[in-house]
Order: C-alpha cells, then structure tokens, then sequence
C-alpha cells in the first residue's frame, strides 16, 4: 500500500497543486495554492474508528487529497443542483430548504466521491481487509447514509419531477 507524501506539494489530475498535513485525529490542514483550509476531520473521525494510528493518518490522508482530485466533479454536481429552477423558488421557507438540500447533497456527495478516491488509491481489496480486520461499525453507515443524503438532498434541491405539459399549481 502506497504511503502519502505527507506535507509535499502534490498535483491534482488537472493540475491544482495542494498540500495536506495530518496534524492528529483532531485536525487537518489542506492548503489549496495559497488558501489554506484548516479543519476538523469529521468523516474521517468516526470512519477511521478502530484503525491503528498509522493506517487511520494513511487513510485520512488519502480521503483529504481526494477531495482535492474528485474537485471538478464535486463542482459540476453543485452547478447541477443550483442551476435548474431558480427562477420557481418564490418563498423564504422553499429557498431556505433548497439552500439546505443543495449543501447537503453537495457535501454528501464530495465525501462520497472522496472515500471512493480512497478505496481506490489503497485498492479494494485492501480497503476491505483492513476494515474487515478491524471492524466499524460507522462505515456501512457511512456509505449508506452519504448516498442516502445526496440522493434525497438531490431531488430536494432540483425538485420533483413534473410531467410535460403539466402545469404547476399554486
């Protein structure tokens, strides 16, 4: 299994360069060009659970950088799910919802494409085994839980769909 080359300039697959620090459980640094992002690492908190200390900072590391190579497609799924119906929301209550819809989903969805970057990186079978080996029981939760919010925050936030030809009443 591949070891991160912690705290050096990496390259995304279309060229963002970042850096990313394991500082401990409790907090990650990623910096992006010259934004730095420092932040608590929720998902890898409660994933990671039960790993010994090397292959949990492994994995976090992974999953981080990941974020930074699925980045196109976690922005194409935002513009997806802010550019149809505008225009329909008219009340408070209807935008503060899709606003919530669409930043769940946008979030559910990047951490989803981010652990699969993992899976990936270290390779199936080896995710498998480890997780076997030291058993989560947060990780099944995990994947069903993040598709669960980015399928259902995704039909929140683009709304349901409407037959052609039928009008919207209100």
């Amino acid at each position: 299994m591949s070891q991160p080359p912690e705290g050096q300039v990496l390259h995304a697959w279309y060229g963002l360069p970042g850096e990313i620090v394991i500082e401990h459980d409790y907090w990650h640094l990623v910096r992006v060009g010259a934004v730095s992002l420092p932040h608590p690492p929720l998902v890898n908190l409660f994933i990671r659970r039960g790993l010994p200390v090397e292959e949990r900072r492994r994995l976090s590391y992974w999953h981080e950088f990941g974020h930074l190579q699925t980045l196109p497609l976690a922005l194409l799924h935002g513009l997806w799910l802010v550019w149809p119906g505008s225009a329909r929301v008219r009340s408070w209550p209807e935008r503060l919802t899709r606003l919530a819809a669409i930043l769940l989903a946008h979030e559910a969805l990047w951490e989803l494409l981010s652990e699969s970057y993992v899976v990936w990186k270290v390779g199936p079978t080896a995710y498998r085994r480890l997780y076997r080996t030291h058993p989560n029981p947060w990780l099944r939760g995990f994947w069903v839980g993040m598709a669960l919010l980015a399928l259902v925050g995704s039909w929140l936030a683009r709304g349901r769909p409407r037959v052609v030809g039928q009008e919207r009443r209100r």
